[in-house]
């Protein structure tokens, strides 16, 4: 297909004086902001997940500015007594909004531009994965759709999924570099492959869990014959430089995984894995299924054009290069229906990623994929079919973008600038998820007038940092100091260099045991050896992939 046969109009800008000799990509870029235009228009689209996601990001930037470059404790939720969620949730995306609050001065505007990044990026990673076995305009094509998925517009205007959303723009740059791997077994791809897996996994966790079995099964049928053991010995490399890059996170989350509640404790059934494959119900009484089947049948309309592929020149033609994505996308919708429980019922893993809809993201990069690689002959009508034919296909496409602008976009709830700081300075010391709340814990501790009790024994509090406290008792009886922090293994309180004993109230506050005599207690949260050592490999890990990108330590190999 020729660049000729995209045209927009009213653009005046021309695409080859902003990016010459590469149109395509221009393209991709254009539409990858332009579905963001409401964003920049009306606002911050809002939904309880904004409120979650920025309970967290508030306290995670001020705690970088203190000098805590990986913070470890959530001092100001739940009116004070903190939270360990900063140990369980993966931290990029905080890092990127706490560098676009630095750069631009504001919330707002670091939030609309985090959206312009992640949106581009998701683009700019199909085109990616896609040139190996797409033209240019093909490629184009599949970026295009992609940013046009329901399910994935879903994830910003009407879930506020934002930490999904960013793991879904990372997804495609893995399976790009597992298909790189495949072709030219080069050391450079697997550094590229090993970063970007670590990236999903300090992203977005539910999504680092399926993309895992998804990009297995890609590679497993990818993979060429003559090298198969070359290629799969690269791409085990590949994700285990990856799982040590990010070790620093996940070595911790998985340690401490048994000191919270999950959602074994005050369980919500709303994100029970069982009740929430897609065609389980048609009923509205559970929300989330009866959403996102209409979302699934919106991206059936959107990927029609693909059925050409069933035809036998169609076949001929493209079953080589895109058999392993139709198994992909077959595979992807099988994992988000009923049938595939007995499976979810293994894999415990998966299980936590709660909502096997969440297959939709790797179902619609597939899709998009499929239907690109037809879209330019459907729209050359090299495919030589009828023209009323044609017609019902590209109304079905029309379909699905315009009830996806019309209902996911424009009934989308947005926040002004000043209603978007309003809710930031309502969303501080809120109470946890209870996925966060340690397990000897009340999700409603009990309100306290002070920092610290002490009984009748006067106490002076010299120092009240997020993870770092410190403050003096008077003589009196021995005490159960009652701090206002919820008890976990790794305060540590000391006194003239001794360790006092902790154990955690009836509702989970911190009990100090205190001497009669008079007390000055140091009160710390101190990360464990083994935090340590995650933290140097996932250094030395950071350090072996940028080296496998240096053509003179990668001879021979390229």
């Amino acid at each position: 297909m020729s660049s000729r046969a995209i045209r927009f109009p009213e653009v005046s800008i021309s695409a080859d004086e902003v990016l010459p000799g590469n149109r395509k990509i221009f393209w991709v870029i254009f539409v990858s902001i332009l579905i963001l235009t409401p964003t920049l228009i009306y606002g911050v689209p809002s939904n309880r997940d904004l409120f979650n996601h920025f309970r967290f990001a508030l306290p995670f930037y001020d705690s970088l500015r203190s000098g805590h470059l990986y913070p470890a404790w959530l001092a100001e939720s739940n009116s004070g007594y903190g939270d360990p969620s900063f140990r369980f949730y993966p931290p990029a995306l905080y890092y990127l909004l706490a560098l676009a609050r630095t750069l631009i001065g504001n919330w707002y505007a670091a939030t609309l531009l985090t959206f312009v990044v992640v949106s581009v990026l998701a683009g700019l990673g199909m085109y990616f994965w896609t040139r190996s076995f797409l033209s240019e305009a093909g490629s184009m094509w599949a970026a295009i759709l992609y940013t046009l998925a329901p399910y994935h517009v879903n994830q910003l205007y009407q879930s506020f999924m934002i930490a999904e959303y960013a793991g879904a723009a990372l997804l495609p740059f893995a399976f790009g570099f597992v298909e790189r791997v495949c072709r030219h077994r080069r050391m450079r791809d697997v550094a590229g492959l090993a970063a970007t897996y670590a990236l999903l996994v300090l992203t977005h966790l539910p999504l680092a869990v399926i993309g895992s079995i998804a990009l297995l099964l890609y590679a497993l049928v990818r993979i060429e014959k003559p090298h198969r053991i070359a290629t799969l010995r690269q791409l085990a490399a590949a994700v285990a430089l990856g799982l040590a890059a990010s070790a620093i996170y996940w070595t911790r989350m998985v340690m401490e995984l048994r000191w919270i509640g999950i959602n074994n404790v005050a369980p919500d059934a709303s994100v029970d894995y069982r009740l929430n494959f897609l065609f389980s119900t048609f009923s509205p009484v559970n929300l989330n299924v009866w959403w996102m089947n209409i979302l699934t049948g919106l991206t059936f309309l959107l990927f029609v054009p693909a059925l050409a592929l069933l035809g036998r020149s169609a076949r001929r033609q493209f079953s080589a290069e895109l058999k392993p994505v139709a198994i992909l996308a077959l595979m992807s919708l099988f994992m988000a229906v009923p049938l595939s429980y007995p499976l979810w019922k293994i894999l415990t893993p998966l299980q936590q990623t709660q909502f096997p809809w969440r297959w939709l993201t790797v179902f619609s990069m597939a899709g998009s994929v499929l239907t690109a690689a037809t879209l330019p002959r459907w729209l050359g009508n090299t495919f030589e079919i009828r023209n009323a034919t044609r017609l019902l296909v590209f109304g079905a496409v029309a379909i699905s973008v315009s009830f996806t602008l019309a209902h996911s976009v424009r009934e989308a709830q947005y926040r002004n600038p000043q209603q978007f700081e309003s809710d930031l300075q309502s969303v501080r010391g809120t109470s946890s998820v209870n996925y966060w709340v340690p397990i000897w814990a009340s999700a409603t501790p009990r309100m306290m007038n002070s920092e610290v009790e002490t009984g009748s024994r006067p106490v002076k509090i010299n120092l009240w940092e997020s993870e770092h406290r410190r403050f003096e008792v008077a003589a009196g009886n021995p005490i159960d100091a009652r701090v206002r922090t919820f008890y976990y293994p790794h305060w540590v309180a000391t006194s003239s260099g001794r360790v006092l004993s902790t154990r955690p109230d009836r509702d989970g506050a911190l009990l100090i045991s205190l001497p009669a005599d008079v007390v000055s207690v140091d009160l710390e949260f101190r990360e464990p050896q083994r935090g340590r050592y995650a933290a140097l490999l996932s250094a030395m890990s950071c350090l072996f992939i940028v080296g496998l990108t240096v053509p003179i330590l990668a001879k021979g190999k390229q």
